[in-house]
């Protein structure tokens, strides 16, 4: 993957997962109703928790092709959209 993609992934995977969550949360609002549990704040509280999770694990388990020796290098951390090459170990 390259990098360009790996950024629209991690600004577009949250995105779509959180709204996939409060798409789930409204086809059972009656259930949440029934037990006296407010469905918005199950929603504003899990899609900040989906879209936390979300580019965790985009940052931690998607690899991005590193450009000098076509290596595994990961995002890294506190340096957005940064890389650091798992076999060469130059960061790009």
């Amino acid at each position: 993957m390259t990098s360009t993609r790996h950024f629209a992934l991690c600004f577009l995977g949250p995105i779509l997962l959180g709204a996939l969550y409060c798409t789930l949360v409204s086809l059972i609002w009656e259930w949440f109703d029934e037990r006296r549990i407010s469905p918005m704040q199950v929603m504003l509280v899990g899609c900040v928790v989906v879209a936390m999770s979300t580019r965790w694990f985009l940052r931690n388990f998607v690899a991005v092709k590193c450009p000098y020796c076509s290596g595994k290098a990961y995002e890294m951390q506190g340096r957005g959209n940064r890389f650091m090459c798992m076999v060469c170990g130059k960061d790009h």
